[in-house]
């Protein structure tokens, strides 16, 4: 994993923290990326605008994986440790994360000016 190499190969100070941030923030927008691209080619899915969906659409994608991939690597290294990480903690760490996506959606969107709207059908 990335994030575990960057945090067992650097020291820990401010220029680590910087390029573990931007190491996050790369993973996550390619990910989200490479997975709208994917799925262009399954023939239930139709996207008005191509260009529109594979850039703006991965940055806001992107942003699930910017909280989730730091827990993830939390998650994974609390196994090999003395203090292991119960379901308990799994699924308050889970919660958490859920609400920290959902926040920072709410926060771009309020920042780009767009009303929430939910239509019912």
């Amino acid at each position: 994993c990335a994030l575990r190499w960057v945090k067992t190969g650097y020291e820990k100070n401010a220029a680590r923290l910087l390029f573990t941030s931007a190491l996050v923030a790369s993973l996550a927008y390619t990910t989200a990326f490479m997975e709208s691209l994917t799925i262009c080619g399954f023939p239930y899915y139709e996207f008005e605008n191509r260009d529109v969906a594979y850039t703006l659409g991965s940055a806001f994608y992107g942003i699930y994986f910017l909280v989730s991939f730091p827990v993830f690597l939390a998650l994974d290294e609390g196994k090999d440790t003395k203090d292991k990480i119960n379901l308990a903690q799994v699924f308050w760490q889970a919660m958490g994360v859920g609400m920290f996506v959902l926040c920072l959606l709410d926060f771009v969107r309020l920042y780009l000016g767009l009303d929430f709207v939910m239509k019912v059908t």
